[in-house]
């Protein structure tokens, strides 16, 4: 993956991140204060960082689990490994990642995953 890729995809999930934690600090007068007290810094700042555990445990659990697949993703970029679906290896296509830039598997591999669950 190319580096230009790579930093498109990086700040596409830190967008993410923040738009999270934005939501909630627009939906709760509480959470925005959680958030003032742990981080005395805007949301941009924050949406880079690890989320603290009292975040998180006052984030829904679908949040918690975008949040913490973004976290996965951004660490992937960081050693080299963001991309490669975790179950074949085979590099996920540039549309499949810019769609769900916090994917883990590709297509077929997901694609399979969903059958079995039915």
């Amino acid at each position: 993956m190319d580096n230009k890729l790579k930093d498109q995809m990086k700040q596409k999930l830190m967008d993410l991140k923040e738009s999270i934690l934005q939501h909630y600090a627009a939906e709760s007068e509480e959470f925005r204060q959680l958030l003032e007290d742990i981080y005395p810094k805007d949301l941009a700042d924050i949406a880079g960082e690890d989320i603290d555990r009292r975040i998180l445990e006052a984030l829904g659990s679908q949040d918690i689990n975008r949040l913490q697949a973004i976290a996965a993703a951004l660490s992937r970029i960081e050693n080299g490994h963001y991309g490669h679906c975790v179950r074949c290896g085979k590099k996920s296509p540039k549309e499949r990642l810019e769609a769900i830039p916090y994917a883990i598997l590709c297509i077929e591999c997901k694609s399979s995953e969903e059958r079995r669950s039915r």
